[in-house]
């Protein structure tokens, strides 16, 4: 085998069909690299490809539900909106956690169509919940499901979060994990609860409205769902991160005084809840004015 000085330093300077140096093997390389790029091109196998594969799979549009009485019902399929992130929450089913279920990560994306990947079902986790009607609740406990839709998500997945460890925590903020988990666990179960704290206890058992703002607790850790101005990058480009953390008022609220003069108890929440902590529930009919881009 023979090589030309050219190819010696630095690689081949002309072209095989000149017939000089190493001819035979380049000719017979490029022949190869077609054939392996056709092959893959045939299945789908280019990085290129597979990509316009996923983003297919995971935005594919869909209907939301009516809330044509104002009021949110379980079985409704709605959209979550961060008010401090603009962003809507989405599972990204092509990057997994590890998890003792399948699980999948979730941001919040600038998208504002409703697609396979950000709208979720509304479960009642209890049907001895003390409430008659199918009417969501302030306070009460539900679940928030997304629809299988692609072969990495085979199942029925729901919105989970978990105490922080060394293994589990949000991958930029270190703050408590949230992920969509393929199984129905304690751990999959939320509260929504009245953002003013204020009128919090007032309006407990309360119907929630669709349109409205809301806030999120997670029952098992007490946390509360939130998104920031923090960059995650997937293959639908930048979005933001999504994770639990309570996101409090530091204005000082008398908490002692108030407990002294027989005001409140100890278990109000008087702290103002962050703009972090704060989501609005988009319906076919309710909220969709506010997300216009």
């Amino acid at each position: 085998m023979q090589f030309t000085p050219q190819q010696l330093t630095g690689g081949p300077k002309y072209h095989h069909r000149t017939r000089i140096g190493n001819w035979n093997e380049d000719q017979e390389l490029d022949e190869i690299q077609l054939k392996n790029f056709l092959a893959q091109k045939e299945s789908g196998g280019l990085i290129v490809t597979a990509k316009q594969q996923q983003l297919e799979e995971c935005l594919q549009p869909v209907e939301l539900s009516d809330s044509a009485d104002g009021c949110l019902r379980f079985g409704q399929r709605a959209m979550l909106f961060s008010q401090q992130a603009l962003g809507f929450l989405s599972v990204n089913p092509y990057e997994s956690v590890s998890k003792t279920s399948e699980a999948f990560t979730m941001t919040t994306s600038r998208r504002s169509g409703p697609s396979v990947r950000n709208a979720f079902f509304f479960e009642r986790v209890s049907e001895d919940d003390g409430f008659d009607d199918d009417a969501v609740h302030y306070g009460q406990e539900v679940r928030f499901a997304l629809a299988p839709f692609c072969r990495k998500m085979p199942a029925p997945a729901y919105l989970h979060s978990e105490m922080v460890t060394a293994l589990a925590a949000a991958k930029f903020s270190r703050h408590q994990e949230v992920t969509s988990l393929s199984e129905r666990i304690g751990e999959t179960k939320w509260k929504v609860l009245y953002p003013d704290v204020n009128q919090r206890f007032e309006m407990d058992g309360e119907p929630v409205l669709a349109g409205s703002p809301v806030v999120l607790q997670h029952v098992q850790t007490g946390s509360f769902l939130a998104s920031d101005d923090i960059p995650y990058h997937n293959i639908f480009g930048q979005e933001n991160e999504v994770h639990c953390h309570h996101y409090l008022s530091l204005n000082k609220t008398q908490n002692l005084t108030s407990e002294k003069k027989g005001d409140i108890t100890g278990d109000y929440a008087l702290r103002r809840q962050g703009l972090p902590n704060i989501w609005t529930v988009r319906t076919a009919t309710h909220g969709g004015e506010d997300f216009q881009q």
